[in-house]
């Protein structure tokens, strides 16, 4: 049978030779139809082109490219640690004492910036002081801590001869226009509303002053001479609960001694006492917890025999108890210091002295 030659020649292009092996081990050569070839209507060979889903929906799939987006000249990363990171010192100032800080100040002219912040003093004078609320002030927060910190009481300044010693109490805040003072801590607290402040005392041995400076108040228990005679010989002495607010040694007034202390009433008690007591509340927060719980004595005043002075303060209070040796009777008084003749009170005194 005759063939064409073109026929013949699309059928072996049409077909791909590939080794197969026989039944003896031997190869030999088979036609295998190639999935890319197929044919036309007149039995010619044609190449199918395969293209992919992409391309049908006119997509162009792209090759890979370099990265064309710009580099950063500058380093990502410091190379080594700075000592002026204000943040970090800022931080670390929060753990050091006013001689610290004053120290830090004093190192170069950087520190001294972040040392003399206004803010460093003001969350150090809080923290030392143990009171979580601030008012406003007038000072700057170095020279109020500086005042409450450097050793200094009200009888440095005035009657200096009188003073024997002293000891600080604490701070404690009153953010009311009315105080509660009372020298009675036995027994339930009676509130007098009636009456000028010599008739609160005769009848309950407690009065409400008004017109009290709001803000932080500093506590100091004072031990004085007698201040009935100025023998040098007499063993007479006096306890006074001095409490102030945190401003009053910056005050001109206080200073120059234009500001004194007024006798504002006093109380006489004729008949043995077995202890001298002296306490403050703010009004506002007297049935507090905090505040009432200074009427547990035994929490805090110590042993029957122990006849040291005690002291107790509270976040809105303060008061102090020391027991007495037999005796004939106790005069207490009270006094207050204003900020010029209208202004408002800035310290009160509750004094206690033997008969």
């Amino acid at each position: 049978m005759n063939t064409r030659s073109g026929d013949a020649e699309g059928d072996i292009r049409g077909k791909m030779i590939a080794p197969v092996r026989d039944g003896n081990g031997g190869q030999k050569r088979k036609l295998v139809q190639s999935n890319d070839i197929q044919r036309d209507e007149d039995g010619g060979a044609k190449r199918r082109i395969i293209q992919s889903s992409d391309q049908k929906n006119g997509k162009i799939l792209r090759g890979i490219h370099g990265c064309v987006s710009p580099r950063c000249s500058a380093p990502t990363y410091q190379s080594r640690f700075s000592w002026y990171e204000q943040d970090i010192w800022t931080y670390i100032t929060r753990f050091l004492d006013g001689k610290s800080l004053v120290k830090l100040g004093a190192t170069n002219k950087w520190f001294y910036k972040i040392a003399m912040e206004d803010t460093v003093w003001r969350f150090a004078c809080l923290r030392d002081l143990q009171v979580p609320e601030t008012f406003p002030v007038s000072s700057t927060w170095i020279k109020i801590y500086a005042s409450a910190f450097d050793g200094s009481h009200s009888y440095l300044f005035h009657q200096k001869e009188k003073h024997i010693d002293w000891m600080r109490l604490g701070a404690f805040v009153l953010d009311s226009r009315t105080s509660f003072l009372t020298e009675s801590l036995s027994g339930r607290l009676k509130v007098p509303t009636e009456g000028t402040i010599e008739q609160m005392l005769q009848s309950s041995g407690s009065c409400l002053i008004n017109d009290i400076k709001s803000g932080i108040w500093i506590a100091d228990l004072q031990l004085l001479r007698c201040p009935l005679c100025d023998l040098s010989t007499c063993d007479g002495t006096m306890q006074t609960l001095d409490v102030r607010h945190i401003e009053l040694f910056l005050s001109e007034g206080y200073k120059d001694g234009s500001w004194d202390y007024n006798l504002i009433g006093s109380h006489k008690l004729e008949k043995d006492a077995s202890a001298a007591c002296g306490a403050i509340f703010d009004l506002k927060h007297l049935k507090k917890s905090s505040s009432s719980g200074i009427l547990n004595l035994k929490s805090w005043t110590g042993e029957a025999d122990d006849s040291q002075p005690k002291a107790v303060i509270a976040p809105h209070a303060v008061a102090v108890h020391t027991r007495l040796q037999q005796n004939e009777g106790i005069l207490v008084k009270y006094h207050t210091m204003k900020a010029g003749t209208d202004g408002d009170i800035v310290s009160i005194r509750i004094s206690q002295q033997l008969l």
